[in-house]
Order: C-alpha cells, then structure tokens, then sequence
C-alpha cells in the first residue's frame, strides 16, 4: 500500500516552488504579471500577498493530510467490526443490527478516542503527535488561531510514523 499522504506533499512542494520563481521575478523588476493579481503591485505588496497566501496553503495543507489520516483510522475501525455480523447473538438480528449501528456511527466517533485506539501497537510520542495535530486541524478548522503553527512536512512525517507503527503502512 502507497502512502495516501503524499500526494498532498508533492502540492506543497510544486507550490513552495512556485512560490519562489514568483518571488525571484518579483525580485529582478520585470514585470511578467500582466493580466494577474499582480500587476501594477508593489513588490513590497506581492511579497506580502505570497506570505498570505503560502501561509494559509501550509495550513491547508496540514489540514488535507489529517483529514487523510483520520478518513484511513475510522476506514480500518469499521472494517474491524465485520465479524461483528456473524456473531452468535439471541436474537441473530441483533448482531447485524449492532454492526450496522457501529458501522453507520464511525464517522460521529470521537477522533481523540479514535487515535488512542491505536495505543499499543502506536507509541505514546506518537499518538501525542497524533493529538497535537487534531487540535491544530481543529483550530484550523473553526476558524481560531492555531497556538502553535505545525508544518505540512512536521504533519507528514508524524503521521506516516503513527501509520506504520499501527499496520496501516508498510
């Protein structure tokens, strides 16, 4: 199985580079903005409007890979409650309709319940890792400034770790 996470690296990296060659034009005064957002700006003001925009992306994008992550946590939970089904209950529906209730219900379960789930096989620095991020992805989310910024790249590595280490990556 391939990382699902890097995709949403490979954005940031072309972006980040992106962000650079405008910089370095931005830099040199030649003017190849016309019909942009950029024309007829300072370089000052295209420097500012860059910073904007490269930190609004790295949150985005820190957002997309936890949101990634959390999509792969509640797939393998449902996945797990499948022998549910058969279990020998009396009655036998009320099996299949426990699996169905928990099934349809993942999506509403409590992210933080969810990581710590994993503990073990995940360890606790991982899954604390796990954690800061949702309460990053959770300010980013509503709205509120984040306490403290977390790199898309810091994401990555956290998370992929935290995937490993519970068997959903090689």
């Amino acid at each position: 199985m391939t990382n699902p996470l890097d995709g949403a690296l490979d954005v940031l990296q072309t972006a980040l580079s992106a962000f650079k060659v405008v910089r370095r034009l931005v830099d040199q005064r030649s003017n190849p903005f016309s019909n942009t957002r950029f024309y007829g700006v300072t370089p000052q003001d295209v420097h500012g409007m860059l910073d904007v925009a490269e930190d609004e992306l790295t949150k985005l994008l820190a957002f997309s890979l936890f949101a990634t992550f959390e999509r792969m946590l509640r797939d393998r939970l449902a996945a797990s409650l499948t022998p549910l089904r058969a279990s020998p209950t009396t009655p036998q529906e009320l099996a299949l309709a426990l699996y169905e209730y928990l099934a349809d219900g993942s999506d509403d379960w409590r992210l933080d319940k969810v990581i710590e789930m994993f503990a073990p096989p995940v360890a606790d620095p991982d899954v604390g890792n796990a954690q800061n991020i949702r309460v990053f992805r959770n300010s980013v989310a509503h709205g509120s400034r984040p306490t403290a910024s977390i790199p898309p790249q810091t994401v990555y590595s956290q998370l992929t770790a935290f995937l490993k280490n519970a068997s959903l990556l090689p």
